[in-house]
Parts: structure tokens; sequence; C-alpha cells
């Protein structure tokens, strides 16, 4: 059954409208947490190469169908990822993280989370809490030009699709002012005020953070995570791949954030050679201008 999974993949669409409920079927079943984790796997792709095609149907269809879908994929695909096993290697099928399947995972989410059915439902299911869970794995290596995965740049740019309210930004400020309130400083140097580039940003809106999101990553790991993202966009290309250039904005703003935090502030300049390429390489307008608040922000820091 995983073999046919796999050609059926190679459709990158559900198959007919006559067909695609026995399709979708046969993908739930072979989801399920008792399967092997190579039919599992097999789903898991199949559904990835159809990913496009996924938001396309909730977004312009009605029906039972359109529901199934919502209602029993996002749990299946929960399923999919579920490690069955203690960590041992990071190339077991089942572990905790696994590079390849995880690649192919988050770049499904990040697709999905576009469109704001899927988002909630995703969010119900437990993606969130799931995509939290890897955060460690994907940060917990620095970075080289050698090896650089995607994964920190399609995770990064999941945790803040899921949460467009703008309540990360609300609330890393209240955990920097907790953290600076509650850490004891290691020289008057500390006491003196400094010109905040985050205050000359819009002031972002106080809403709540949503329900279901993760407000247990830490500044230190929000900003390892981004910058692990940069990482990737530069060395896999990103640039040229346009659904991966669409949340450069808002990468762009969760770090102008987080420059004049503790954990950046003597780290920041790290970015600079990488925001400068990138700017240089991108093609989208939209996308360069967004990358060149970033790149000023750097550049006045030196």
């Amino acid at each position: 059954m995983g073999d046919a999974l796999l050609a059926l993949s190679a459709m990158r669409d559900l198959g007919s409208d006559t067909r695609r409920d026995n399709y979708l079927d046969a993908i739930i079943f072979a989801m399920k947490v008792d399967k092997p984790s190579r039919l599992r796997h097999a789903a898991l792709r199949a559904v990835f190469d159809a990913r496009f095609r996924l938001v396309e149907i909730v977004d312009k269809e009605e029906g039972e169908f359109r529901e199934k879908l919502l209602g029993e994929l996002a749990p299946a695909l929960l399923n999919a990822t579920k490690p069955v096993a203690p960590q041992r290697f990071d190339d077991e099928s089942d572990a905790v993280f696994n590079p390849r399947r995880d690649d192919c995972y988050l770049r499904l989410i990040f697709t999905l989370a576009k469109q704001s059915d899927w988002r909630v439902y995703l969010e119900r299911a437990g993606h969130i809490e799931r995509c939290a869970s890897l955060l460690d794995h994907v940060i917990k290596n620095n970075p080289s030009t050698l090896s650089v995965a995607s994964h920190s740049y399609y995770l990064a740019a999941i945790l803040i699709r899921m949460n467009p309210s703008g309540g990360y930004r609300s609330s890393l400020r209240g955990a920097t002012l907790a953290s600076a309130l509650d850490s004891e400083p290691t020289n008057m140097e500390e006491y003196r005020p400094t010109t905040n580039l985050v205050a000359t940003l819009p002031a972002a809106s106080e809403a709540p953070t949503p329900p279901g999101f993760p407000d247990n990553i830490s500044e230190q790991e929000w900003w390892k995570l981004l910058k692990r993202a940069w990482w990737a966009m530069r060395w896999n290309d990103l640039h040229l791949e346009a659904e991966a250039v669409e949340a450069l904005p808002s990468i762009v703003t969760y770090t102008l954030d987080l420059l004049e935090t503790p954990s950046a502030r003597y780290d920041a300049g790290s970015l600079v050679r990488l925001v400068d390429r990138i700017y240089e390489a991108l093609d989208d307008s939209k996308a360069k201008l967004e990358v060149k608040r970033l790149q000023d922000a750097l550049g006045n820091r030196a």
C-alpha cells in the first residue's frame, strides 16, 4: 500500500471527484498510529504532494468532502508524525525528530496554514504543539554552510503564521520585561537607557495570545530559530521559491522585534552579511522592501 500511495502522490492531487473520497479514506487509514511507519510516512508524502490542491478545495468548495478533509485529515496528519518509540537517532523513522519526515511535515503545515479554516483545524488537532516540540531539535545545532536544512525557516514561518493576532509581540515585550526584572545586571552599564529600535516601530495591538499557541517559547529560543531561518533562506536558495518568499515580511517583522532583546543585542551582527546577500538576490519587490527594513536596522547598529 505504501508503494501505491507514493505512486498516487505523483498526481499531486486527490484524484477525480468520483474517486477522491476513496483516496482520502485510504490516506487516513494509512496514517493510523498502529500502522507501520513506512506506510504512515508514505501517506504523509502523498498529502504533501497534494498540499496546494488541499488549500484550493477548502478555499473554493463547500460540502461534505470539504468538511471531511478539515475534520479528519488534520488529526490524521498528527498521527502520521507521532513518535511511537523513544528518541535515539535522528534517522530512525519514528524518532521525535526525523529530518526527512519533518521537512515534508513542516512544509505541508506551512502551506496549509496560509488558509484560515485550515489554521483553525490544525490548531484544534494539536499541530501547534507538535511544531513547538520540534523546536529544540531544529535549533540545537549551530548552522554551517556545509549542512543547513530548511526546517528552521518553515518552523518559524508556521509559528508566526499560526499566531497572526500580534499576541506574540505583546508577550515578547512582557517576557523580556519580566526577564530583565528577574535578572541581576553584571555592571552599572545595564542600568543605562538605550535607544530601543522596537519602540520606533508601529505599536502592535495588545491582542491576547490565541488559545493553544505555545507561550513557553523563550526569547532566546525565538532568536535562535529566526537566526537559523535566515541561514536557511540564504543557503537553500529559498529566495527563489515564491511560497517561501511569501513568509519573508513576517520573518522580518519578528526579527526586528527581537533585535533589542538581550538575546540578540550582541549577536545581531551575525545576520548582516546574510541579510545583505538575500536582499541582493531577491526579485520580489515587496519582499525586498521588507528585507531593506531589516538591512537598515542592522546597519544602524554597526
